[in-house]
Protein backbone atom coordinates (compact mmCIF):
# COMPACT_ATOMS: atom_id res chain seq x y z
CA UNK A 1 0.00 0.00 0.00
CA UNK A 2 1.52 3.56 -1.10
CA UNK A 3 1.57 6.14 1.39
CA UNK A 4 1.55 9.91 0.31
CA UNK A 5 4.73 11.86 2.35
CA UNK A 6 4.03 15.54 3.23
CA UNK A 7 6.26 18.13 1.03
CA UNK A 8 8.76 18.47 4.22
CA UNK A 9 9.23 14.93 5.02
CA UNK A 10 9.24 13.86 0.70
CA UNK A 11 12.50 16.87 0.44
CA UNK A 12 13.85 15.30 3.76
CA UNK A 13 14.16 11.66 2.32
CA UNK A 14 16.03 12.69 -0.55
CA UNK A 15 18.83 14.64 1.17
CA UNK A 16 22.36 13.26 0.47
CA UNK A 17 23.73 11.37 3.46
CA UNK A 18 20.39 10.91 5.55
CA UNK A 19 19.32 7.89 7.74
CA UNK A 20 15.93 6.78 9.03
CA UNK A 21 15.07 7.23 12.63
CA UNK A 22 12.44 5.11 14.10
CA UNK A 23 10.27 6.41 17.33
CA UNK A 24 8.17 4.12 19.55
CA UNK A 25 5.28 5.18 21.77
CA UNK A 26 4.70 2.26 24.11
CA UNK A 27 1.24 3.37 26.26
CA UNK A 28 1.37 1.34 29.89
CA UNK A 29 -1.32 1.86 32.67
CA UNK A 30 2.11 3.35 34.65
CA UNK A 31 3.11 6.23 31.80
CA UNK A 32 3.79 6.24 28.32
CA UNK A 33 7.43 5.49 27.34
CA UNK A 34 8.92 7.22 24.30
CA UNK A 35 11.83 5.42 22.54
CA UNK A 36 13.69 5.58 19.87
CA UNK A 37 16.64 3.29 17.98
CA UNK A 38 19.27 6.79 17.68
CA UNK A 39 21.44 7.82 20.55
CA UNK A 40 20.36 10.49 22.76
CA UNK A 41 17.49 12.32 22.97
CA UNK A 42 15.04 14.16 21.19
CA UNK A 43 12.20 16.20 21.35
CA UNK A 44 9.54 16.84 18.97
CA UNK A 45 5.62 17.04 19.79
CA UNK A 46 6.35 18.68 22.83
CA UNK A 47 7.87 15.30 24.53
CA UNK A 48 11.29 13.94 24.81
CA UNK A 49 12.24 10.63 23.29
CA UNK A 50 15.08 8.63 24.96
CA UNK A 51 17.70 6.84 22.44
CA UNK A 52 18.25 2.99 22.70
CA UNK A 53 20.51 2.45 19.97
CA UNK A 54 21.43 -0.70 18.83
CA UNK A 55 19.68 -2.48 22.18
CA UNK A 56 16.28 -1.82 20.75
CA UNK A 57 15.00 -3.69 17.38
CA UNK A 58 11.87 -3.26 15.39
CA UNK A 59 10.70 -6.19 13.08
CA UNK A 60 10.35 -5.65 9.38
CA UNK A 61 6.66 -3.85 8.77
CA UNK A 62 4.59 -5.87 6.27
CA UNK A 63 1.68 -4.53 4.48
CA UNK A 64 -0.34 -5.95 1.33
CA UNK A 65 -3.10 -5.15 -0.78
CA UNK A 66 -6.02 -6.98 1.25
CA UNK A 67 -6.95 -5.69 4.73
CA UNK A 68 -4.79 -7.71 6.67
CA UNK A 69 -4.05 -7.40 10.74
CA UNK A 70 -0.21 -7.57 10.45
CA UNK A 71 1.63 -6.68 13.46
CA UNK A 72 5.25 -6.34 14.60
CA UNK A 73 7.77 -7.42 17.38
CA UNK A 74 9.70 -4.78 19.31
CA UNK A 75 12.89 -6.01 21.19
CA UNK A 76 15.32 -4.39 23.39
CA UNK A 77 18.03 -6.12 25.29
CA UNK A 78 21.31 -5.28 27.21
CA UNK A 79 18.85 -5.12 30.36
CA UNK A 80 19.74 -6.41 33.56
CA UNK A 81 17.67 -8.53 35.72
CA UNK A 82 16.17 -6.00 38.29
CA UNK A 83 14.61 -3.90 35.11
CA UNK A 84 13.74 -6.70 32.97
CA UNK A 85 11.73 -8.35 35.96
CA UNK A 86 10.13 -4.85 36.75
CA UNK A 87 8.87 -4.75 33.08
CA UNK A 88 6.94 -7.82 33.28
CA UNK A 89 4.69 -6.54 35.95
CA UNK A 90 3.64 -3.57 34.34
CA UNK A 91 0.41 -3.90 32.88
CA UNK A 92 0.80 -4.02 29.16
CA UNK A 93 -1.97 -6.16 27.56
CA UNK A 94 -3.79 -4.30 24.53
CA UNK A 95 -2.47 -1.39 25.86
CA UNK A 96 -1.41 1.56 22.40
CA UNK A 97 1.58 1.17 21.16
CA UNK A 98 2.52 3.72 17.65
CA UNK A 99 5.40 3.86 15.69
CA UNK A 100 7.04 6.72 13.92
CA UNK A 101 9.73 7.24 10.90
CA UNK A 102 11.95 10.30 10.38
CA UNK A 103 15.12 11.40 8.61
CA UNK A 104 18.27 12.03 10.51
CA UNK A 105 20.97 14.89 8.78
CA UNK A 106 24.95 13.58 8.56
CA UNK A 107 24.85 15.59 11.67
CA UNK A 108 22.20 13.62 13.29
CA UNK A 109 19.64 16.77 13.40
CA UNK A 110 16.06 15.40 12.90
CA UNK A 111 14.85 16.75 9.21
CA UNK A 112 11.31 16.21 9.33
CA UNK A 113 8.47 16.16 11.76
CA UNK A 114 8.91 11.95 12.63
CA UNK A 115 5.70 10.23 9.69
CA UNK A 116 3.23 7.39 11.79
CA UNK A 117 3.94 4.59 10.15
CA UNK A 118 2.12 1.70 12.44
CA UNK A 119 -0.52 1.81 15.33
CA UNK A 120 -1.47 -0.84 16.96
CA UNK A 121 -1.31 -2.38 20.76
CA UNK A 122 0.96 -4.82 22.68
CA UNK A 123 -0.51 -8.24 22.82
CA UNK A 124 2.39 -10.62 24.03
CA UNK A 125 5.57 -10.11 26.27
CA UNK A 126 8.27 -12.42 26.56
CA UNK A 127 11.76 -12.14 28.67
CA UNK A 128 14.90 -14.30 27.57
CA UNK A 129 17.62 -14.32 30.13
CA UNK A 130 20.99 -14.73 29.72
CA UNK A 131 24.42 -15.10 31.33
CA UNK A 132 24.58 -11.13 32.22
CA UNK A 133 21.62 -9.66 30.36
CA UNK A 134 18.42 -9.94 29.44
CA UNK A 135 16.17 -9.70 26.41
CA UNK A 136 12.50 -8.22 26.58
CA UNK A 137 10.45 -9.20 23.65
CA UNK A 138 6.90 -7.40 22.94
CA UNK A 139 4.63 -8.87 20.38
CA UNK A 140 2.37 -6.56 18.74
CA UNK A 141 -1.05 -6.57 17.28
CA UNK A 142 -2.50 -4.25 14.24
CA UNK A 143 -5.52 -2.35 15.14
CA UNK A 144 -7.13 -4.32 12.49
CA UNK A 145 -7.01 -7.35 14.68
CA UNK A 146 -9.54 -6.29 16.42
CA UNK A 147 -12.04 -7.44 13.38
CA UNK A 148 -10.77 -11.20 13.41
CA UNK A 149 -11.38 -11.55 17.61
CA UNK A 150 -14.94 -12.21 18.85
CA UNK A 151 -16.81 -9.82 20.65
CA UNK A 152 -18.23 -12.80 22.66
CA UNK A 153 -21.66 -11.11 23.20
CA UNK A 154 -24.83 -12.65 22.57
CA UNK A 155 -28.18 -11.81 20.92
CA UNK A 156 -30.03 -12.07 24.30
CA UNK A 157 -31.25 -9.64 26.68
CA UNK A 158 -28.60 -10.28 29.38
CA UNK A 159 -26.19 -9.14 26.85
CA UNK A 160 -28.02 -6.12 25.78
CA UNK A 161 -28.72 -5.05 29.10
CA UNK A 162 -25.11 -4.60 29.46
CA UNK A 163 -24.73 -1.98 26.92
CA UNK A 164 -28.70 -0.72 26.91
CA UNK A 165 -30.53 -1.30 30.28
CA UNK A 166 -33.93 -1.26 29.76
CA UNK A 167 -34.44 -1.83 26.25
CA UNK A 168 -36.56 -5.03 25.44
CA UNK A 169 -35.30 -5.70 21.93
CA UNK A 170 -34.80 -9.24 22.66
CA UNK A 171 -37.33 -9.85 24.91
CA UNK A 172 -39.30 -12.27 22.90
CA UNK A 173 -35.96 -13.78 21.10
CA UNK A 174 -36.30 -17.44 22.78
CA UNK A 175 -40.33 -17.76 22.21
CA UNK A 176 -39.81 -17.38 18.31
CA UNK A 177 -37.14 -20.02 18.14
CA UNK A 178 -39.17 -22.43 15.87
CA UNK A 179 -41.99 -20.90 15.91
CA UNK A 180 -43.73 -21.51 12.25
CA UNK A 181 -45.41 -18.01 11.11
CA UNK A 182 -48.30 -18.21 8.42
CA UNK A 183 -49.26 -14.32 7.91
CA UNK A 184 -52.53 -13.28 8.68
CA UNK A 185 -53.28 -17.16 9.71
CA UNK A 186 -54.73 -17.43 13.37
CA UNK A 187 -53.50 -20.72 13.41
CA UNK A 188 -49.67 -19.88 13.67
CA UNK A 189 -47.76 -20.45 16.67
CA UNK A 190 -47.97 -17.44 18.99
CA UNK A 191 -45.99 -14.77 16.91
CA UNK A 192 -42.88 -13.07 19.38
CA UNK A 193 -45.15 -13.34 22.58
CA UNK A 194 -48.11 -12.51 20.99
CA UNK A 195 -50.80 -14.87 22.55
CA UNK A 196 -52.61 -17.65 19.84
CA UNK A 197 -55.38 -15.64 18.40
CA UNK A 198 -54.01 -12.22 18.40
CA UNK A 199 -53.22 -11.58 14.57
CA UNK A 200 -51.44 -8.86 13.16
CA UNK A 201 -52.80 -7.56 9.82
CA UNK A 202 -50.92 -4.16 8.04
CA UNK A 203 -52.34 -1.79 10.42
CA UNK A 204 -52.55 -3.34 14.08
CA UNK A 205 -53.67 -6.40 16.38
CA UNK A 206 -56.92 -7.39 16.48
CA UNK A 207 -57.82 -9.87 18.81
CA UNK A 208 -60.10 -13.16 18.07
CA UNK A 209 -59.77 -12.25 14.55
CA UNK A 210 -60.16 -15.09 11.61
CA UNK A 211 -58.76 -12.80 9.25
Amino acid sequence: MSRAFGAESAAAFIQPNVSIITFVMMDFTTGIVRTHNGIGTYTWGGEEWIGVGSLGAVSQFEEGADVSPYGITLSISGLDSTVSGEALNHDYFMRPIEIYIGALSADDELLNNPLPIWSGHMDVMTLTAGTENDTITIKCESELAAFDRSSNLKYTTQSQQKFYPGDLFFEFLPKIEGAKIRWRDKTSDSIAGTPRGIILDGIGAKAGSGR
